[in-house]
């Protein structure tokens, strides 16, 4: 039996129904399943649907099986049997009427099962990351292929993926299966949940689907207990005195694991996952994005974003994220920097949480947590990155700057713990946690990356340098750190600040729009998230956007920045409402699927105070308890975007050339300030706007616009996709305007006085650019509002066009690969 066998059957179970004599030879069961923490087991969805609703719904028990060493490793047989009553309390999806949904069930087809009498026993490494390609794994489960009952082993590769699967080649899953895990041979640690069988290839759900469910209302709490009790699982099993090896120290022997290759130990990451459980989780994937990418910066020296966004939710994932990070030398070469960089994440997590949620942490163990790190600091043998954690610690737990507490040696060894030890937490500030100032009261932290008692780091150590003092430890090559970037112009984006670009393109054949959702980081570098060459029809734009745009939203929102949204639209859609759309669907408010919100019928005065939101307006009566549940139920996606963040339109023609010299002109003027304003037609604001261009020249507003101030902000009253409004606005964009606000929603001409007025305060308050957004946020947060609108008399449709030049910027020179993110390359 090899050590991967060895360690898997103690985890490994079965799943079928109560009763007696079950599991033997001639009984049926349903499928397999191995436990990911004491008392969880972890199958698929269809395996414990077949036990029917009940079963599916917690109301009747299943049984669970499994086998455990006996205390007598010479004996003819080591194993005996154990069992216990399940319960499932997780199905993914959970149907109405699970028979429906047998064949296939859809995915991700997962369930969590509560197992009594499970508490002791041993449990898989979950994965942390996505499987590389063509990695060898191993597939186990219970089997009764060859008549008589066992646990089955076969081995294979990873073929590829399919949409949300996984794709195995060689030893194929055969019945019973389902349910059982996929390891990866080279990491051992569980990728894969195996789900079936095609003709030719197996089905696997990716155990990172499993972290997907923490985006779930109804499945988040109980799925984040289990994922903590899994990771203090394993720091447990590090000072377990039982004979038998635990997951870590097999680990440890894996070649793609050993110190030679990677700066991350088994032991390391089992300790640092099990202090990462104890704090408290990530607000979003932008929480963690944020810190990786900060840290990898610092270490590599250079800007490299990655080119694929990772939609991660804990902080053990942000982790994984900098496993194998090296340095890109000229050459193509590079030095391995994971550890550095591991342990400054670890760090910045701990402050982040110590400074924003300490009343969620508890004393002793976040006492523990900054003991070990201060000990890995102490360890260290770069001194920059070990002042750089050192500062990042202190203040923590009482710590002063540059040095651990009163009785904790930086030389400790790199597992302690520091359990019994009482933890005092001095209040760190948000702004202290971020690097800023911090009040008298709490020792502010060194400078990111720089030794204590030097002012700076270079980046790389000269060829001839001073001879160290006898009392400093050995000469070693210092990393190449880069130091704090520099501020920024007043015209550019703050660094760290991630926002979403939407790209709807011309129609094509048919009336299909093509769209694009990426992520803009600091004004500069732009990742793809989704996209769609084909196209969807207008009124379909706000339902298939929706996923992608929450996906993209996710990653871009960290600490207090939330990310804005910049749509490029041909001006045709210029009155797409989409400050109007939701993250997520039948909500009131919410547009319907299947209508684009465009107002084709001139002089409707149709407004908020006239509007029946979701058909709630007439159903008061009809409310019950589980209504009123749901009402008090906050989630800030099920508001209209406009409400909540930035929205702006930007000209999808425009960006598409090099910026003119008019354009960059007046975008240096109104962010420079002060705004000013003037109609974007030429005439006085009580004309209202007309229903077609007037007759004569072709650009009729071309000679009014150039001649506006580079610090004016054309206004219209009205619609700008078609007629008087179109024309204008061609000749604006023409004229190098980036700032545009107008009302996108057909409306009798009487009211364009208020409209202009209501306008000018937004800009007169605005002062630039920059400042515009939330004068423009908070007209369309009472426009919503009946009331408001009414007493205000307005009931129109804000739009607001901001189009800087060079955002993105044009890329300049050659593109290279990232660095190797994985140990394996």
């Amino acid at each position: 039996m090899s050590a991967f066998d060895e360690m898997v059957r103690p985890s490994l179970a079965r799943i079928g129904a109560m009763g007696d004599g079950y599991a033997t030879d001639r009984d049926p069961y349903w499928g397999s399943g191995f436990f990911i923490a004491p008392g969880w087991l972890l199958t698929c969805a269809h395996v414990v649907g077949k036990g029917g609703a009940a079963v599916c719904r917690g109301q009747s028990a299943l049984r669970v099986t499994w086998q455990e060493r006996t205390t007598e490793p010479t004996a003819t047989d080591a194993w005996e049997e154990r069992s216990g009553t399940g319960t499932a309390v997780l199905l993914a999806p959970r149907p109405e009427e699970p028979e429906s949904l047998r064949d296939p069930w859809p995915f991700p087809d997962l369930a969590l099962v509560r197992v009594e009498g499970a508490d002791d026993v041993r449990c898989l490494w979950l994965g942390d990351r996505e499987p590389g390609a063509r990695a060898p794994i191993g597939l186990y489960g219970w089997s009764l292929q060859t008549g008589e009952l066992g646990v089955r082993h076969g081995t294979g590769e990873l073929a590829g993926s399919d949409a949300r699967a996984l794709l195995l080649g060689g030893s194929l899953p055969i019945g019973g299966l389902s349910g059982g895990p996929v390891l990866d041979l080279r990491l051992g640690s569980v990728v894969g949940v195996i789900k079936g069988r095609r003709r030719e290839e197996g089905v696997a759900v990716p155990v990172t689907a499993l972290h997907e469910l923490l985006d779930r209302r109804d499945t988040s709490g109980v799925l984040r207990e289990v994922l903590r009790a899994h990771d203090r699982h394993h720091l447990r099993l590090l000072d377990d005195p039982s004979p038998y090896a635990n997951w870590t120290t097999l680990q440890a022997t894996l070649p793609a694991l050993a110190p030679p290759v990677s700066g991350i130990t088994a032991e390391l990451r089992a300790r640092l996952y099990g202090h990462l459980a104890e704090l408290p989780p990530p607000a979003g994937a932008g929480e963690i994005v944020h810190l990786v990418e900060e840290v990898k910066e610092r270490v590599r020296g250079e800007r490299l974003r990655s080119l694929v966004p990772r939609n991660v939710r804990t902080w053990r994932e942000g982790a994984a994220l900098l496993y194998g990070l090296r340095t890109l030398d000229e050459e193509g070469g590079g030095t391995l920097v994971d550890l550095d960089a591991v342990l400054l994440y670890a760090a910045k997590v701990v402050r982040k949480a110590a400074g924003e949620r300490p009343g969620e942490i508890d004393p002793a163990r976040l006492g523990a947590f900054t003991d070990w790190l201060g000990a890995q600091a102490g360890r260290h043998r770069h001194w920059a990155v070990s002042g750089a954690i050192r500062g990042l610690l202190s203040g923590i737990d009482g710590r002063e700057a540059g040095g651990a507490p009163e009785g904790v040696r930086d030389g400790g060894p790199a597992g302690g713990a520091g359990v019994g030890r009482t933890a005092a937490i001095t209040p760190v500030t948000a702004a202290a946690a971020t690097g800023a100032t911090a009040p008298a009261t709490v020792p502010p932290p060194a400078v990111e990356l720089q030794a204590p008692s030097a002012p700076s780091v270079a980046p790389s150590l000269p060829a001839t340098s001073e001879p160290r003092a006898v009392s400093e430890p050995p000469f070693i090559p210092e990393p190449r750190l880069a130091p704090d970037a520099p501020a920024a112009p007043a015209d550019v984006v703050a660094t760290g600040r991630t926002d979403v670009l939407v790209r709807i393109g011309a129609s094509m054949y048919g009336g299909l729009h093509p769209w694009s959702v990426e992520l803009i980081h600091d004004g500069l570098d732009v990742t793809p998230v989704a996209a769609d060459d084909r196209g969807v029809r207008v009124d379909e734009l706000a339902a298939v956007l929706r996923e992608p745009l929450d996906r993209a939203l996710n990653l871009g929102d960290h600490g207090e920045h939330l990310a804005g949204i910049e749509v490029f639209l041909p001006r045709k859609l210029f009155d797409l409402p989409v400050d109007e759309w939701q993250l997520l669907p039948d909500h009131p408010g919410a547009l319907c699927d299947g209508h684009d919100g465009l107002d084709r019928g001139h002089g409707d005065a149709r407004g908020p105070d006239d509007r029946n939101v979701a058909g709630h307006e007439d159903d008061e009566d009809n409310e019950d308890d589980e209504d009123d549940e749901d009402d008090d139920f906050v989630d800030e996606r099920s508001m209209p975007l406009g409400m909540r963040r930035t929205v702006v339109i930007r000209d999808l023609r425009r960006s598409e050339r090099p910026p003119s010299p008019e354009w960059r002109r007046r975008w240096r003027g109104v962010t420079r300030g002060p705004l000013t304003h003037e109609p974007l037609h030429g005439r006085a604001p009580a004309d209202g706007h007309l229903a077609t261009p007037r007759s004569g020249s072709r650009y009729l507003y071309y000679g009014t616009l150039s001649a506006l101030d580079d610090t004016c902000v054309a206004v219209y009253c009205g619609p700008v996709a078609s007629g008087e409004g179109q024309a204008a606005m061609r000749d604006a964009l023409m004229a190098g305007h980036p700032v545009v606000l107008w009302r996108r929603d057909r409306h009798d001409h009487d009211e364009c006085k208020d409209f202009y007025e209501q306008a000018a305060h937004a800009v007169g308050a605005a002062r630039h650019a920059e400042g515009l957004h939330e004068p423009v946020r908070d007209l369309r947060i009472r426009l919503y509002d009946p009331e408001s609108a009414r007493a205000r008399g307005l009931r129109g449709k804000l739009a607001v066009l901001v189009d800087p030049p060079d955002r993105p910027p044009r890329a300049a020179g050659t593109m290279r690969p990232p660095p190797l993110a994985a140990p394996d390359g």
